[in-house]
């Protein structure tokens, strides 16, 4: 029998030059007979690994931070201790029990000399009951997955005690939740980003599950993002009913990316007036508003599939719907290069060839037809509804500057539809959807885990 071990140990090196070396670990291998599962460290191994190393880390930093708080500014003596304090810190690799120590005041009785309880460094180490990188973490798996699900990652990967469960990770995650929004209503103007092209504001909506007892059984949620030229792009979400309103996450986004009163401001929105309303309320000014190419065009689609299925269709009297099939063929291309009047001049004229092939063909095809017309309808609506925010498509494409809502709805499928719809059958509050979408958004971006904003310090 051929064991091998390897004594794992850390050595600490004080500030006075002194050493002290403690084993932390060993592991243990027969490699008379070995097998796969031998092969390195395993995940228990190393789970307990972190831990030992975790602890005596913590007791060295308490150790000497406890020793210059101990030593009075004033005369230079060493201050009496009175007590231990026991407590429990949960950090990122275990869950570390330690001795805090309570200081009394110097014998030099100065007044105020020294405080009566630990000093500012071991204060500041020992500060709340997890450190910020584990609330972080737990943050940022909350909004990911489900918090049964993230408790449960958590607890596989890292030493025990550190998951918690599901409650802890959605107490944290509300934690964070409420520092950034926090952070984003006390952030200035960015001065120096104030100058530059115009930002683009790309707007979108979902819809969530509402949780039993609410109003009603689906609330929308509002998502989006801020593009400035030089800058990342700024995300945001909000849910009704909160503390922040929809204008006032709207501005906070646009103040990070450098807006300042005055600066133009792009709006691509689907056409729904309450959001286009919300980027104004939120800049207390005009902006320009710019219809979705992708909800023109898919709507153009459907009126273009409708009519290759009747013009293929066993009708007796296809000759009106030959003749609006030239007008047909034309929309697109006139809503792309900027005559939007002209395409909705042709559309009563397309309706008026369907009521003939109406009256051509009885009964035969008549819902296929009226189903048609209708499109046709729905189309010069539309049309008519948000003619002023209709461009030149096709000079704007050319230019590469964006003409649809494409970003915005890819938003709305990471923040909102991979966590709260699809597949997970989950009831939100608003509050707590709220809280979930913050913090997403914030992972989106890089806020949360490249810690630019200091969220969890």
């Amino acid at each position: 029998m051929t064991v091998t071990e390897w004594a794992i140990c850390v050595e600490t090196r004080r500030a006075d030059g002194m050493r002290e070396r403690r084993d932390i670990c060993a592991i243990r291998r027969d490699l008379s007979a070995p097998i796969p599962a031998d092969l390195g460290l395993r995940l228990s191994e190393a789970k307990d690994l972190l831990q030992q190393l975790q602890l005596r880390i913590i007791e060295d930093q308490i150790e000497q931070s406890a020793a210059l708080d101990r030593r009075c500014c004033h005369c230079g003596a060493t201050r009496p201790l009175h007590d231990h304090r026991r407590r429990v810190i949960q950090t990122l690799f275990g869950t570390v029990p330690v001795r805090q120590p309570r200081i009394r005041r110097c014998h030099c009785r100065r007044p105020r000399a020294e405080p009566t309880r630990s000093g500012l460094r071991v204060s500041m180490l020992l500060k709340g009951r997890a450190t910020p990188e584990l609330v972080r973490v737990q943050a940022e798996l909350g909004a990911r997955l489900s918090f049964r699900e993230a408790a449960r990652v958590i607890g596989l990967f890292l030493p025990s005690g550190v998951g918690a469960n599901h409650m802890t990770v959605r107490r944290r995650l509300a934690e964070i939740a409420d520092r950034v929004e926090a952070r984003d209503h006390a952030s200035p103007h960015r001065m120096s980003l104030s100058r530059g092209g115009p930002l683009i504001v790309a707007l979108d909506g979902a819809h969530i599950r509402a949780a039993p007892g609410f109003q009603t059984r689906h609330f929308e949620v509002t998502t989006g993002r801020v593009d400035a030229k030089g800058r990342p792009a700024r995300h945001f979400a909000v849910a009704p009913n909160v503390s922040m309103s929809r204008p006032d996450t709207i501005r906070y986004a646009l103040r990070a990316q450098g807006w300042l009163p005055g600066r133009e401001v792009v709006v691509l929105s689907d056409g729904d007036p309450s959001l286009v309303g919300a980027v104004r309320t939120a800049v207390r000014g005009s902006v320009r508003h710019i219809l979705d190419w992708f909800h023109i065009s898919m709507r153009v689609r459907h009126i273009e599939q409708a009519l290759s299925g009747l013009l293929g269709s066993d009708l007796e009297h296809k000759g009106p719907l030959d003749y609006a099939a030239f007008n047909v063929d034309r929309l697109r291309h006139l809503i792309w290069n900027g005559y939007a009047d002209e395409a909705r001049r042709t559309l009563p004229a397309i309706t008026q060839m369907a009521a003939n092939a109406v009256a051509l063909n009885g009964q035969q095809g008549r819902a296929r037809i009226e189903r048609f017309a209708q499109l046709i309808r729905e189309l010069e609506t539309y049309l008519g509804l948000n003619a002023s925010a209709l461009i030149d498509y096709g000079r704007r494409y050319r230019a590469g500057l964006p003409i649809s809502t494409s970003r915005a709805e890819s938003i709305v499928n990471s923040l909102v539809n991979a966590r709260m719809n699809k597949r997970r059958q989950m009831r939100w509050s608003p509050r707590g959807a709220h809280r979930v979408l913050q913090v997403r958004a914030a992972v989106v971006d890089g806020r949360l885990s490249g810690g630019q904003l200091r969220l969890t310090g």
